[in-house]
């Protein structure tokens, strides 16, 4: 059924023989075929590190909208605040509708080249709260280990398609990539949703794979795919959520599916539920041409070649409805 997700294991795949390895390989092939994300364990992200990063993105939240709006995003491609109702990401593939129900806060790496212009482009600086100054010193241990986590995933991905093991990761070695801290304020909070109106609309993501940390919740997440339509996935504490983005949809051309995703709206049953993701969106560097693989690790879906940073704003700026 298209409806069973897989589960990596990195530990299980690290100690693997060959055989093994093309064992895991099928069911991971498969769904991503099909719908365009994995579970993933093993991955060696301390508990305590993601407790504390969402009980952090809760106190920023908790701050004054005042207060937040000194580190507000200036630009479509920020780092920063977001307040409610700033995103609405189904405009991306011409569905704009009703604004998202989601407050977020964006963090970025502090890489830098010999292009300042360029830096400002794709490297946006981060905006540390004042008042929260164990924030910056959290945010950049549990970025470290998502940025860990991509690589790893992206050398098994790699393998997956029969191609050397640091062919995503050697074109990564100074990727953009945004963690969100993404809070879903409850159903009391926002005073009523409107018609059609969730707290994430539906999309594609972006990049290449995004790492999302959930709570399970009635208003939560939910995916596609063309045999069962919209469906929540399993839930497991402690694993992350893996799916692909339309860069790595692009990059197999078409072998891969980008997975197409919303965040339901707070539900009349749960009025007092409210979320906390925390969600890493990879990329690559930002200089990279993109060019769709040849059969037989490409879907032969005859895509055109992209540059990945001029990919990424354009589709950003088109998600942005207000500053």
């Amino acid at each position: 059924m298209s409806r069973d997700i897989p589960v990596l294991d990195l530990n299980e795949w690290r100690t693997a023989n060959e055989a093994h390895r093309a064992e895991i390989a099928a069911p991971l092939d498969a769904a991503l075929r099909e719908t365009g994300l994995f579970l993933l364990r093993g991955h060696g992200v301390p508990r305590d590190l993601t407790d504390r990063m969402r009980a952090q993105g809760r106190e920023f939240f908790a701050l004054s909208a005042e207060a937040k709006r000194e580190y507000a995003v200036s630009r479509p491609y920020d780092n920063g605040w977001r307040g409610l109702g700033a995103l609405d990401v189904g405009a991306v593939d011409g569905q704009a509708g009703t604004p998202d129900l989601h407050e977020a806060y964006h963090i970025g790496p502090s890489h830098t080249t010999s292009d300042p212009s360029f830096d400002a482009r794709y490297y946006p600086r981060n905006k540390w709260p004042h008042q929260q100054p164990e924030l910056r010193e959290t945010a950049l241990e549990y970025t470290g280990n998502m940025t860990r986590v991509a690589h790893e995933v992206l050398t098994v991905l790699a393998a997956v398609l029969g191609l050397p093991e640091d062919f995503f990761t050697s074109r990564s070695q100074r990727a953009t990539w945004t963690q969100n801290v993404n809070w879903y304020p409850s159903l009391r909070a926002v005073g009523g949703v409107a018609e059609g109106q969730m707290r994430v609309g539906p999309h594609t993501d972006f990049g290449t794979l995004s790492l999302l940390d959930r709570q399970q919740g009635v208003g939560g997440l939910e995916v596609w795919n063309e045999e069962d339509g919209w469906f929540k996935p399993p839930f497991e504490a402690g694993s992350l959520v893996v799916n692909l983005g339309d860069l790595m949809n692009l990059w197999t051309d078409g072998r891969w599916r980008s997975l197409r995703h919303r965040v339901l709206a707070p539900s009349n049953s749960a009025p007092d539920e409210e979320l906390v993701s925390l969600v890493y969106f990879f990329e690559t560097d930002p200089d990279t041409e993109v060019v769709p693989l040849a059969a037989p690790a490409g879907g032969g879906a005859g895509m055109s070649p992209v540059i990945a940073g001029e990919q990424i704003l354009e589709k950003v700026g088109a998600s942005l409805t207000i500053g």
